[in-house]
C-alpha cells in the first residue's frame, strides 16, 4: 500500500459529501484484513479491522449501501463506531472497481445523526464511485508505466554496458576487426584498423567498399562478403593490403557470418598481419591459435550471459527453434520451465545491485547442477531463467520444478531467504513454433505469481507449492 493519500480523489470525495448534504465523505481501501481511509472529507480516521467496518458490507453489494439509521439497524447496532463518540448513525456506500471488475474499495458518505437519501443524490453517489475508480485506475497504470520505464532504463544502461565492453575488448586486441550489415555498410572496426588505414574511429561509418577502396577492389571485396554471408560459414583468405603510409603487406582474414539481436544477418571480420610468415613458416602457427582464441571469446560473449555464465536468450531461442523442429517432425515430447526470482527488486533495494548480482549467480549455478545433461538452462533476461527440456514432457517438467525448488529451498543465501515462482508447458499438437511453447510457460509463471508466490504451476495443471 503506498502511505501517500489518494490526491486524485479529494474533489469527487468532497463533492460527494456536499450533494449529500453529509458532513463526512471518504474513500476507503480493503483487503482481506484491514480498512484504509485513503481520502477523508470531514475529519480523519486511520486503518481499521475490517470486521467492524461498514464499508465491508457495502464493497460486497452490487448497487449502493445506505444505512438511514445504525442505532436500529440489526447489522450495525452494536458497532463499535455506532456506540463511539462521535456515533455513526447514517452510511451510504458503493462498491468501486478495477477495470477488471475486482472490488478495491469504496466511496461513501457518513453522519453523526440519522439521514435519508434523495434519489438523485444517490444516482450521483454512484457516478462519482465510478469517476473515482477510473481515476485510480488511472493512477494505476501511471504508476505501471513508471515502473517500466525504469526497467526500460536499467535495460539501456546494460545494454550500453555490453557495448561498452565489447568495444575496449576490440580495441584491446592487435587484430583488425570489423562488422558490416549485409548491404556492406560499416558498422563498427576497432583501433587496429583505423590505425592501419589513417582515419579516425568513427570516419568511416556507414561507408561501403565502393567509397572505400578502387573500383576492381571494391568489386572483388563485395563479391566475398557476399560468398560468405550465403556459405553461412567462416572463410580464411590471404590478402595484400595498402596501408595509409603506402606500405603493401599480407594478412591473414577471417569472415564469417553473424546475426543482431533482431535476427539481420551481418558479417564480421578479422585480419591479422602474416607479412613475416609468409618466409618464416613457424610463426604462421602462433599466429594462427592466437586469431582461434580470439574467434572463440567472440562466439562466446555473443552466446553466453557474462553475469551466471548461463547461456543467454540468443542461443536459449536459437537452440529452441531446433528442438521444436525436431520434437514435432519425431513426435517427441518438449517442455520448457520460465523461472523467476520473487521480490528481486526488494533484494536490490535491501542490499545493493551487488548482493542481486549473488543471487542471480547463485541460481545460475544452481540450475546449471540440478538439470539432466540434454536440458540447456539460460538466463531469458532480468531475474528471470528459462529451461528447455528434450524429450521431455510433463511429468519430466513437474519433476525438475520439484527438484529446483527443493534446492532453493535448502541453499545458503547471503542476506534472506530467496524463494523463487516457476511456470511450465509441454508441447501439444496446437502450437506452430517454440516461442507459443514458451508462452504459455509465461502464462503458468504469470497464475504461480498471481497465486502467491513460491510456488511452481504447470500450464492447465497440477501446482507444486515451495
Amino acid at each position: 500500500m503506498d502511505p501517500v493519500p489518494e490526491a486524485e480523489c479529494d474533489e469527487i470525495v468532497h463533492l460527494a459529501a456536499s450533494i449529500c448534504g453529509t458532513p463526512v465523505g471518504f474513500l476507503t481501501l480493503l483487503d482481506e484484513r484491514q480498512q484504509w481511509f485513503r481520502v477523508s472529507d470531514g475529519f480523519k480516521l486511520e486503518e481499521m479491522p475490517r470486521e467492524i467496518a461498514f464499508c465491508a458490507y457495502a464493497i460486497r453489494e452490487t448497487e449502493l449501501l445506505v444505512v438511514q439509521d445504525a442505532l436500529i439497524d440489526g447489522r450495525f447496532s452494536e458497532n463499535p463506531l455506532v456506540i463511539a463518540e462521535p456515533p455513526i448513525r447514517f452510511y451510504a456506500g458503493i462498491a468501486m472497481h478495477t477495470a477488471e471488475g475486482l472490488p478495491v474499495g469504496t466511496l461513501c458518505v457518513m453522519d453523526t445523526k440519522p439521514r435519508i437519501l434523495s434519489p438523485e443524490q444517490a444516482n450521483a453517489l454512484q457516478v462519482l464511485a465510478r469517476q473515482a475508480s477510473a481515476r485510480l485506475e488511472l493512477r494505476m497504470h501511471r504508476r505501471a508505466l513508471e515502473e517500466a520505464l525504469k526497467e526500460k532504463e536499467k535495460a539501456r544502461a546494460g545494454l550500453q554496458a555490453s557495448e561498452e565492453l565489447f568495444r575496449a575488448f576490440m580495441n584491446a586486441s592487435p587484430f583488425l576487426s570489423y562488422i558490416k550489415d549485409a548491404a556492406g555498410r560499416l558498422l563498427f572496426y576497432n583501433k587496429s584498423f583505423a590505425k592501419r588505414f589513417g582515419v579516425g574511429e568513427y570516419t568511416w561509418l556507414g561507408r561501403t567498399d565502393e567509397r572505400l577502396w578502387s573500383p576492381n577492389l571494391s568489386r572483388s571485396a563485395r563479391a566475398h562478403d557476399l560468398e560468405v554471408m550465403a556459405g553461412g560459414r567462416m572463410v580464411e583468405t590471404e590478402e595484400r593490403i595498402r596501408g595509409a603510409d603506402g606500405t603493401s603487406s599480407t594478412w591473414r582474414s577471417f569472415k564469417f557470418p553473424c546475426y543482431d539481436s533482431a535476427g539481420n544477418m551481418m558479417l564480421a571480420g578479422v585480419a591479422v598481419d602474416v607479412t613475416e610468415e609468409v618466409v618464416r613458416k613457424s610463426e604462421l602457427e602462433r599466429y594462427h591459435h592466437e586469431l582461434e582464441d580470439v574467434n572463440e571469446q567472440l562466439r562466446k560473449l555473443a552466446v553466453t550471459d557474462v553475469l551466471t555464465g548461463l547461456k543467454n536468450r540468443r542461443a536459449f531461442e536459437e537452440r529452441l527453434v531446433l528442438e521444436f523442429s525436431s520434437a514435432r517432425r519425431r513426435k517427441r515430447e518438449l517442455a520448457v520451465l520460465l523461472l523467476d526470482v520473487d521480490n528481486f527488486k526488494q533484494i536490490n533495494d535491501r542490499y545493493g545491485h551487488a548482493a542481486g548480482d549473488d543471487v542471480l549467480q547463485k541460481l545460475g549455478m544452481l540450475l546449471r547442477t540440478t538439470v539432466r545433461l540434454p536440458d540447456l538452462p539460460a538466463r531469458y533476461g532480468g531475474e528471470e531463467f528459462v529451461i528447455l527440456l528434450p524429450e521431455s514432457g510433463e511429468e519430466g517438467a513437474l519433476g525438475l520444478a520439484r527438484r529446483i525448488m527443493e534446492r532453493v529451498a535448502g541453499e545458503q543465501w547471503n542476506n534472506e531467504r530467496m524463494t523463487v515462482s516457476i511456470g511450465m508447458a509441454a508441447m501439444n499438437e496446437s502450437l506452430v513454433n517454440g516461442l507459443q511453447l514458451v508462452a504459455l510457460a509465461d502464462e503458468a509463471l504469470y497464475a504461480a505469481k498471481r497465486s502467491g508466490k513460491n510456488r511452481a504451476m504447470l500450464h492447465g495443471g497440477e501446482q507444486i507449492l515451495g
